[in-house]
């Protein structure tokens, strides 16, 4: 009956997982950003979506198909992959996800209860903040910046000592950035005062060079400024199936009626040409005039008018 029992404590033992009884060691430590302050301690309930990145053993062989189907001269240009193909690079070797996957069982964490990225290199989940200081041996604050922004954040964290080799990342943890919407820093200027301060300036040339460059370019760009100052002038692109594109995020939209009229002004050869939108995901590319927004039509002008007469395209 002894003997039965010993066996049966020695079988319990084998299925408690390895990630339970591996030494903790220090994975990160960081020093509070300036501007940061300890402020208070989180309630035990607060909840951290807890992101843990896997190594990718395989991006050096991503890098070199990005390499290779973006050169015009390689023999794969244009070959994009698949996002199959990709996440078949990205992911992290078998050994990487049982760890981890042991590691958070170890805590009581099923399968069902995280979230996995495509490519399985990212598993996300919701946990208290109690939970995730025990998991990481370390102690969550509330930290307050000085323009008034709070964030739940530490500033070390440590992993059992096997599983370094298999989390590259954990976050949110010592990570202090602020996550805000952007504003466009682009400024208009009166056409009229930029004529009357520049009118009557040399140009610019650069003595080594002698490239000359308009002295209109210090107070607003144009296509000319753009290839006078990267001497480009007289300089007609024409890589063979070579193509550009620009993407447009935040509401942005390449606004047809508009790249017309800028054609018009400062490339007449270009009027009349066209583009061919490319939806990621359902993006839309409204031509509402007054809602194109002034970054995305001057990426758009700009990039596409350098560009002619190679093949462009906007992602939205």
């Amino acid at each position: 009956m002894k003997a039965l029992s010993r066996a049966g404590l020695l079988y319990f033992l084998a299925l408690i997982p390895f990630a339970a009884t591996s030494p903790y060691k220090l994975k990160e430590r960081v020093f509070p950003p300036h501007g940061w302050r300890q402020h208070s301690t989180p309630p035990a309930d607060h909840n951290i979506f807890l992101r843990i990145g896997l190594p990718q053993p395989n991006f050096n062989t991503l890098k070199t198909h990005l390499y290779e189907v973006s050169d015009p001269y390689h023999p794969r240009y244009g070959a994009y992959l698949s996002k199959e193909e990709v996440d078949a690079l990205v992911a992290p070797d078998q050994d990487s996800i049982d760890a981890v996957n042991d590691w958070l069982a170890s805590h009581g964490i099923q399968n069902s209860d995280v979230i996995r990225s495509s490519a399985g290199d990212w598993v996300t989940i919701m946990l208290p903040v109690h939970m995730v200081e025990k998991m990481l041996d370390t102690k969550y604050h509330i930290w307050k910046h000085d323009n008034g922004n709070t964030i739940v954040r530490t500033t070390s964290y440590s992993l059992p000592e096997h599983l370094h080799a298999h989390i590259d990342v954990i976050q949110p943890t010592t990570m202090f950035g602020q996550l805000q919407k952007m504003r466009s820093t682009i400024v208009w200027s009166d056409e009229a005062e930029i004529v009357s301060s520049v009118q009557n300036l040399a140009p610019i040339v650069n003595a080594e060079t002698g490239v000359s460059v308009d002295a209109s370019c210090n107070a607003t760009i144009t296509l000319t400024c753009l290839k006078q100052l990267y001497n480009a002038v007289g300089l007609t692109p024409s890589a063979l199936n070579n193509s550009i594109a620009v993407t447009g995020y935040l509401e942005q939209f390449a606004n047809f009626q508009d790249l017309q009229s800028f054609y018009t002004e400062q490339n007449p050869a270009a009027v009349n040409s066209t583009f061919q939108v490319v939806s990621i995901n359902g993006g839309l590319n409204n031509q509402t005039l007054s809602q194109a927004g002034a970054e995305a039509n001057l990426d758009v002008q700009f990039a596409f008018g350098l560009a002619f007469p190679i093949p462009v395209m906007p992602f939205v």
